[in-house]
C-alpha cells in the first residue's frame, strides 16, 4: 500500500519477475533472502537504463545498482591530467622512464638554450606518463569487469544450482574474487581520494562513498550547464554555451584599432 499511494515501483522486480537473486546471502544461516529493493517513481522507470543485483567484497550483502540515462546529457570530456604518485611505486614505469630519459637527453643535446631543453623533456616525460597512465586505467577496467562477470556467474551457480557436491570449491573461488574485487576497490578509493583534493587524511583511513562524492561534487562546480549572455539570455545547449565562450575570448583578445596613424601623428 505504501508503495501504491507513493506511485513507486520495484524496478528489479518489475524488469526481471522470474530471476533468483538475493541481495542478503547467509553461509553460516544458510538463508538467502531480497531485503533491499530499488524504489523508484514510475514516471521514472523509462529512463533506466539498467538495473541489477551484483555480488560485492562484504560478507554477505551484494550490491544494488541502478543506472539511469537522462535526455539531453552533456557527455563528460577529458578533464586536466593530474600526476598521481602512487604510480611511482610501479617498476615497469620507473624502468621505462630510466630508460627514455638518456634517449631524451641524445634527442636534445644540440640545443644551447638548457633551461628549453629541460622543459622539452619534462614535456617528453608528461607524455609517456599519460599513456601509460591511460593505459594501465584501460587494463584494470578490463580486469574488473572480467571478475565481476566472474562473480556474477559465481553467484548464479550458488543461487539456483541443485547440486551441492562442489559447492565447498565454488564458495572458495568466489571467496577468492571478492577478496580481488576488494583490492581494486581499495585502490579506486584512493585515487578518488588524491583526484578531490582532500588534503587531511588520516593514516590508514579506508576510502569511502565521501571521496567519490567530493570528487563528483568538484567536476560539477566547475562544470558550466547553463550560461547567461549580456542579453540576459539564458543558454542551455552545450554546443551554443561552448560557442558563446569562444566568442566572448575571441573578442577579448582580439586587438582593435581605436586611435588611426594620422590621428596620432
Amino acid at each position: 500500500m505504501t508503495m501504491e499511494s507513493f506511485d513507486l515501483i520495484d524496478i528489479q522486480r518489475a524488469r526481471y519477475p522470474n530471476l533468483n537473486t538475493y541481495s542478503y546471502v547467509s553461509k553460516a544461516l544458510n538463508v538467502k533472502s531480497r531485503l533491499d529493493f530499488i524504489l523508484i517513481a514510475k514516471n521514472l522507470s523509462k529512463h533506466v537504463k539498467s538495473t541489477g543485483i551484483k555480488a560485492s567484497i562484504t560478507p554477505d550483502h551484494k550490491t544494488v545498482h541502478l543506472c539511469l540515462s537522462w535526455p539531453n546529457n552533456s557527455p563528460r570530456g577529458p578533464e586536466f591530467w593530474k600526476f598521481n604518485d602512487t604510480i611511482l611505486k610501479d617498476k615497469n614505469y620507473t624502468g621505462e622512464i630510466c630508460e627514455l630519459i638518456p634517449r631524451i637527453r641524445e634527442k636534445y643535446e644540440s640545443l644551447k638554450d638548457k633551461r628549453l631543453a629541460w622543459e622539452l623533456t619534462k614535456m617528453e616525460i608528461r607524455n609517456h606518463t599519460v599513456s601509460l597512465a591511460k593505459r594501465k586505467a584501460r587494463d584494470a577496467f578490463k580486469w574488473e569487469s572480467e571478475i565481476s562477470k566472474q562473480l556474477e556467474e559465481l553467484d548464479y551457480k550458488i543461487c539456483n544450482s541443485d547440486n551441492l557436491s562442489n559447492i565447498d570449491d565454488i564458495l572458495n573461488e568466489y571467496e577468492s574474487l571478492k577478496i580481488e574485487m576488494q583490492t581494486i576497490y581499495e585502490e579506486k578509493g584512493y585515487v578518488a581520494i588524491f583526484q578531490s583534493k582532500w588534503r587531511w587524511v588520516e593514516k590508514g583511513e579506508q576510502p569511502t562513498k565521501y571521496f567519490f562524492n567530493l570528487e563528483k561534487r568538484n567536476y560539477n562546480r566547475k562544470t558550466i550547464s547553463e550560461l547567461q549572455t549580456d542579453d540576459n539570455e539564458i543558454i542551455k545547449d552545450k554546443d551554443k554555451i561552448l560557442e558563446t565562450i569562444e566568442k566572448f575570448y575571441e573578442d577579448l583578445y582580439s586587438s582593435k584599432t581605436t586611435v588611426s596613424q594620422v590621428d596620432y601623428d
